[in-house]
């Protein structure tokens, strides 16, 4: 066998590229304070001790529709569980983790590449989009979305086919049903096939003159969107059951943003679905020269995408395209501002720059072969993230309990009482660390409305640390509800009884 032959040599330079991914947003806390991450590791936690993974003891005030739900997916602290049973609550080893998962992402890429380009121009695409700056941002974070793109590419890639098989509609059902577990937001790859298959319907129905009634039965669309659907709903309710839905939070969430009309959330919402499509070409710079280079790489990157999407859309709808829409139109109503919920088209989006730059480039550069322009483009590219790449491959100061509050910690579990709930600004964080009764206020209603919440639910203590939403609890504690008793049980740490 000969590893350097055509067949083996580009995944070998795939390996060789995964290896400065080890090195970059490598550390030990979190990133953005460790809230967000603790459900997911609470979950984790529970899975690999056998527990109901929904049992964090984070206490879902249902006032709050923006906050958090119960509990987060299944899939995701599933995957995580054997690295919280080998090293516990340890960030360094999620990163790892996270990190293995970018390195399929990388083949992933490739894969998904190869249908379309040459070897060589899916290599640098996949090196440009692993690379990316956002892409080695959310590497560091103990957050769902690494591993549902992972899942979104394999089914990306198990669908480039002319034909489908039963075994490659289960190997589409499999990773849909996962994506879909691990992050909701995956049910557009349900959309998706549900559009296909009604547009090739009316296509046939049309040329047909006649409802092709019996082709539905032979639509490999319909057969993953059901098998997809009914496997979510078995793990779900039966290995994964949980008693309180989360459907509901996302329902009022998005239904209390539909109040401002239609319209009026699009129209607030794209410039950030622009943006969203610029931060995949974006890295932060150092001087003057490298800002000038992403500028240029973040304006082109926009330009072409939009190009490349009407050059695609006009030749042939395909099902990516689809699936790219329906991303964008998520992303135009959905309230919260993160570029995480567009990250499952970012191949997508890759792909329309490849297909306008195919088209423009030969125009440009004239004798100069293409291949080597986009060599000279992604080397280019990498030149501009340089300092990037070097801040990045320094540890960072993220959270990590600190003597305080592992201090604030050992009185919580010691002296508060498991029934008893605590009020707090980072329930689930204090939650996996003490797994008490913790939870949060409704910011989005006043301070009258919040009391009747918690003397309905006998909050008994009210937890205050300092730099976490100290002016809010303060008033409250001042006009609301004068607490009985107050003990600082560490620095920086006040527990006040409420009753």
């Amino acid at each position: 066998m000969h590893f350097t032959s055509e067949k083996y040599w580009p995944y070998l330079l795939l390996l060789l590229a995964s290896v400065p991914l080890f090195f970059l947003n490598m550390h030990n806390g979190h990133s953005g304070g460790g809230d967000d991450y603790a459900q997911y590791i609470k979950e984790a936690q529970n899975i690999a001790n056998g527990r109901p993974y929904y049992l964090s003891n984070y206490v879902f005030n249902a006032y709050n529709n923006c906050y958090s739900p119960p509990q987060y997916p299944p899939g995701f602290p599933l995957l995580l569980a054997p690295v919280i049973k080998i090293w516990g609550i340890d960030i360094l080893p999620m990163c790892y983790f996270n990190t293995v998962l970018a390195v399929c992402l990388l083949f992933c890429f490739f894969a998904y590449f190869k249908k379309y380009a040459s070897t060589t121009a899916a290599l640098c695409i996949a090196v440009l989009i692993t690379y990316s700056g956002c892409m080695i941002d959310i590497k560091q974070a103990v957050l769902a979305d690494v591993p549902s793109l992972l899942f979104v590419m394999l089914y990306l890639i198990a669908r480039q086919a002319e034909r489908f098989s039963w075994q490659r509609i289960t190997l589409l059902v499999l990773f849909a049903a996962m994506a879909i577990l691990i992050r909701t937001q995956s049910v557009l790859l349900i959309f998706a096939e549900l559009i296909y298959a009604g547009l090739y319907v009316i296509k046939e129905w049309r040329r047909l003159k006649q409802f092709p009634s019996k082709l539905l039965l032979q639509l490999p669309s319909l057969y993953v969107a059901v098998g997809s659907l009914l496997l979510v709903a078995f793990i779900s309710k039966v290995i994964f059951y949980a008693p309180h839905s989360a459907t509901g939070f996302y329902i009022d969430f998005l239904s209390i943003t539909l109040q401002k009309g239609l319209l009026t959330i699009v129209r607030d919402n794209i410039n950030f679905l622009l943006a969203s499509v610029t931060n995949f070409f974006h890295y932060a710079t150092d001087n003057s020269i490298r800002t000038a280079m992403v500028t240029v790489m973040e304006n082109c990157g926009l330009a072409f995408c939009i190009i490349g999407f009407v050059i695609s859309i006009t030749r042939r709808l395909s099902f990516d395209d689809i699936f790219f829409v329906l991303v964008c139109g998520l992303v135009l109503y959905y309230p919260i501002h993160d570029l995480r919920y567009f990250f499952p088209a970012i191949a997508i989006a890759y792909y329309y720059c490849y297909v306008a730059l195919r088209r423009i480039l030969p125009v440009i550069t004239m004798s100069i072969r293409p291949l080597y322009v986009g060599m000279c483009l992604t080397v280019i590219c990498l030149i501009a993230g340089g300092w990037y790449f070097k801040s990045v491959a320094k540890p960072i100061s993220g959270y990590v309990p600190t003597a305080a509050d592992k201090q604030a910690f050992s009185y919580i579990a010691s002296h508060v009482n498991d029934s008893d709930i605590i009020l707090c600004a980072r329930p689930r964080l204090i939650t996996l660390y003490t797994n008490k009764r913790c939870m949060i206020h409704a910011w989005q209603y006043p301070m009258d409305i919040n009391k009747k919440v918690f003397d309905s639910m006998h909050v008994k203590y009210l937890l205050l640390v300092s730099g976490f939403v100290e002016d809010y609890y303060h008033t409250y504690l001042d006009h609301y509800q004068h607490p009985t008793d107050s003990l600082q049980i560490a620095p920086g740490y006040m527990l006040y009884s409420l009753r």
